[in-house]
C-alpha cells in the first residue's frame, strides 16, 4: 500500500493562519471594543465602512475584470450585470425608493457566512478526502447560524425592521409578531439539532480513522462566537456590524492575497512583470499595493461627505450600491472551491471529486440532491440566467410589491416592534416617543413604564417619561425622572439637557445654567442645548455668552445637517440615519 503523502492542514502556515484567519475575529472583537471606549459606534463604522468594507470590494472586481480566462468564461454576465444593476440603483436612488438596501442588508450577513464556509471546506479538503456528507454538515451549520443569529438577535431584527419602516419595506404587513415567535425558536432547535449532528459526524469518522481538522474547528469557535458577542451579548448592532465587517474584510484580502500568490507559483505568463513584483514570496508590496487601493476606493464615500454636496453624494451612493451588489454577486461565483484554478491555489493536489463517498446510512435523497447540484452548476446559458432572475428578480419584485401595498403609521409600526421584541427595553421607548409626537400623552407614559419594567437600568426611557409628565403639566414628576436618568447615567447629555429645560421653565435660572452646561460638557455638538443656554443667558443679561451659544447652535446645525444626510450613504450596513 502506497503511503499517503504529508500535506499542509494550513493555509499558510499555523502562526500566519491564526493571525489573518483563525483570530482575526477576535481580534476585530477587542480592538473596536477599545476603540468604542473613545468613539461612538456610527463613527467607527463609518470608518470601517469608508476604508475596509468598501474597499475590499476592489480585489474581487479586479479578479473578474482582469483575470483573462475568468472574463471570458462569464463575459456576459460581466458585461451586463454592472450596467442592469447600475441602472436600477440609479433609477431607485434618483426616485427615493430605497427598499434595494434591504436586501444588502441581509446578503451583506449571508456573504460574510459563506466565506467562513469557505474557510471551513479548505481546511477540510487539505484533509486529503473528505466526506460529501462533512461538507453538507459544514453549510448546514453555517446557514443554521446565520438564521440563528438574524432571528435571536432582537437587537438586530429591531434595527433591520426599523430599516424596512423607513424604506417603506411592508414586512410589517404579512408577518404576525407571535408567529415569528414561533419561528424563532424553531430556528433555534434547527440550530442544536444541526450542531449536535455536525459533531456526532465528526466523531463517527474519527473512529473510522479520519483526523480531526483542528484549524476547521478553531475557526468555526471564533468566528460564531464572536458574531454571537457583536449581535447578541453586545446589543450594540451597529458596532457589532462593524466587528463582523472589519473581520471579514481582513480575512479577505488575506486569502486573495494566497490566491494570486498560487497563481504566480503556476504560471509563467501571470502578469510577467507587475503580478509577479506584487505577489512573489516573501514580498510585501502588495500590503502597500492594496492599502493604496483601499485608501482611494474606500475614500470614495469620505470624499463625497466632505464635499457637503447632496448631488455628488447621490452619485457615489449609487456607486457603493452597485460596487456592494456586485462584489456579494461575483463572490457568489468565481471563489467556488469546486472550480479547479479556485482548489488548485487553496489546495495543492486536492481535488473535490477526490472526495469520499457519503456513508450508506445517508439518505437517497441526499445523493440526488448532491447529483443534481452539480448538473445544475454546470449547466447551460438557460439555467445560469434562471439563476440570475432568482437571485436579482424576485426580491426586487417582492420589494416593489410590498412597498406599494405598506401603509402603516409610525406608531403601528413601533407597536408592532415592541410586540415582536417585547424584552426589549428600546422598543417600548421608541413607542411611548411615537405616541408623544401623536398627542396620545397617557399611551406614551405606559409605553416608557414598559421600558422600564423591561429593563430598570435603561436610563433614556427615565427622561423621556419625564417629558410625558412635563407636557402634562406635572414638572415635579418631570424634574424626578430627569434626576433617576442621572443617577443611573451620568454621563447621559439628553437627561441633563432635559433637566435644564425643566428647571428653565420653572424661571430656575441658577440651576438651568448648571445643568445645561453639563449637557454641553458631555456632548460639545449638542445643538438644542446650546440655543437653550442662549435663552438663559440673554434672560440674565449676558449677550456675549447668548451669541457664543447661539451663533455655535446655528453653526452645529449646519454640519449635522450635511452629516444626517450622508449617514445613509450605505444604511444595510451602519443602521438607521442618526436623526
Amino acid at each position: 500500500m502506497s503511503e499517503i503523502p504529508k500535506l499542509n492542514r494550513w493555509i499558510i502556515n499555523p502562526y500566519s493562519d491564526a493571525l489573518f484567519f483563525i483570530a482575526t475575529p477576535v481580534i476585530s472583537l477587542c480592538v473596536l471594543l477599545a476603540a468604542n471606549q473613545y468613539y461612538s459606534s456610527e463613527k467607527i463604522a463609518l470608518f470601517v465602512l469608508a476604508f475596509f468594507a468598501v474597499g475590499h470590494h476592489l480585489p474581487g472586481l479586479m479578479r473578474a475584470y482582469g483575470e483573462t480566462d475568468l472574463f471570458a468564461r462569464y463575459k456576459v454576465r460581466f458585461v451586463v450585470s454592472p450596467i442592469v444593476i447600475a441602472s436600477f440603483v440609479g433609477w431607485s436612488v434618483y426616485n427615493g425608493h430605497l427598499g434595494f438596501f434591504i436586501l444588502l442588508a441581509v446578503w451583506d450577513m449571508w456573504h460574510f457566512f459563506m466565506q467562513h464556509y469557505g474557510f471551513m471546506r479548505i481546511y477540510d479538503l487539505k484533509r486529503h478526502k473528505p466526506s460529501r456528507l462533512g461538507s453538507r454538515l459544514d453549510w448546514w451549520v453555517t446557514a443554521t447560524w446565520f438564521a440563528f443569529i438574524i432571528a435571536d438577535s432582537p437587537h438586530y431584527l429591531i434595527n433591520f425592521l426599523e430599516r424596512c419602516h423607513r424604506y417603506g419595506f411592508g414586512l410589517y404587513t404579512w408577518i404576525d409578531p407571535l408567529d415569528f415567535l414561533v419561528v424563532r425558536d424553531l430556528i433555534f432547535y434547527a440550530a442544536v439539532l444541526v450542531s449536535v449532528i455536525y459533531l456526532a459526524n465528526i466523531v463517527l469518522e474519527y473512529r473510522n480513522g479520519v483526523p480531526i481538522v483542528i484549524p476547521k474547528l478553531a475557526i468555526s469557535i471564533t468566528t460564531f462566537s464572536t458574531v454571537y458577542i457583536a449581535y447578541i451579548v453586545l446589543e450594540d448592532v451597529i458596532l457589532g456590524y462593524a466587528i463582523t465587517a472589519l473581520a471579514h474584510d481582513v480575512q479577505y484580502f488575506a486569502i486573495v492575497w494566497i490566491y494570486n500568490n498560487g497563481v504566480l507559483k503556476r504560471s509563467k505568463r501571470a502578469g510577467k512583470r507587475f503580478f509577479r513584483f506584487l505577489f512573489n514570496d516573501g514580498r510585501l508590496r502588495i500590503v502597500g499595493f492594496y492599502l493604496l487601493l483601499i485608501l482611494g476606493y474606500g475614500g470614495i464615500e469620505a470624499t463625497a461627505r466632505a464635499t457637503q454636496n447632496f448631488i455628488v453624494y447621490d452619485i457615489v451612493k449609487v456607486i457603493i450600491a452597485t460596487s456592494a451588489f456586485l462584489h456579494y454577486y461575483y463572490d457568489g461565483f468565481i471563489w467556488k472551491l469546486r472550480k479547479p484554478e479556485i482548489s488548485r491555489n487553496f489546495v495543492e493536489g486536492h481535488r473535490l471529486k477526490g472526495e469520499t463517498q457519503t456513508p450508506q446510512w445517508t439518505s437517497k435523497f441526499s445523493d440526488w440532491a448532491f447529483r443534481m447540484r452539480h448538473r445544475f452548476n454546470g449547466s447551460s446559458y438557460f439555467f445560469e440566467t434562471s439563476k440570475q432572475v432568482i437571485y436579482f428578480g424576485i426580491p426586487i419584485l417582492f420589494l416593489a410589491w410590498t412597498d406599494e401595498t405598506y401603509s402603516f403609521s409610525d406608531v403601528s409600526a413601533k407597536k408592532y416592534l415592541s410586540e415582536m421584541a417585547p424584552t426589549v427595553a428600546k422598543t417600548h421607548d421608541d413607542l411611548g416617543i411615537a405616541y408623544n409626537r401623536q398627542g396620545d400623552i397617557q399611551a406614551s407614559i405606559r409605553s416608557h413604564e414598559e421600558a422600564i419594567r423591561a429593563d430598570s437600568n435603561y436610563a433614556i426611557a427615565y427622561t423621556h417619561l419625564g417629558i410625558a409628565y412635563s407636557r402634562l403639566g406635572d414638572h415635579s414628576r418631570a424634574i424626578m425622572y430627569h434626576e433617576t436618568a442621572i443617577q443611573i447615567d451620568p454621563d447621559l447629555p439628553q437627561a441633563h439637557y432635559n433637566l435644564g429645560a425643566e428647571y428653565l421653565r420653572g424661571k430656575k435660572l441658577g440651576q438651568a445654567t448648571g445643568a445645561l452646561l453639563k449637557a454641553v460638557e458631555l456632548d460639545e455638538e449638542y445643538v438644542l442645548a446650546h440655543k437653550v443656554l442662549a435663552q438663559v443667558y440673554l434672560r440674565k443679561g449676558d449677550a456675549k455668552k447668548a451669541n457664543y451659544h447661539d451663533s455655535r447652535a446655528r453653526r452645529i446645525l449646519g454640519a449635522k445637517l450635511t452629516e444626517r444626510e450622508t449617514m445613509s450613504a450605505m444604511p444595510w450596513a451602519t443602521g438607521t440615519p442618526v436623526e
